[in-house]
């Protein structure tokens, strides 16, 4: 008896998870329960800003130099 009813729960689990993943798609596909923010539909300038910075050291950093072997 015990058996069923582990079968039982084990077949209500998968049968949860199966119509959880169902609903995520379905919410993902048409954007239920996300509020609209509308700062995410703008494009953002932030990659462009930063590339056009110039890399900044650090006092404890050293510069690289092309490496020469002495005899």
């Amino acid at each position: 008896m015990s058996f069923i009813f582990a079968i039982f729960i084990f077949i209500l689990f998968i049968g949860l998870f199966i119509l959880l993943a169902i609903l995520g798609f379905v919410r993902s596909l048409f954007n239920f329960g996300k509020p609209k923010n509308p700062l995410n539909d703008q494009p953002s300038d932030q990659f462009e800003q930063s590339s056009s910075k110039s890399k900044v050291f650090d006092k404890k950093e050293g510069e690289y130099v092309d490496y020469e072997e002495v005899e």
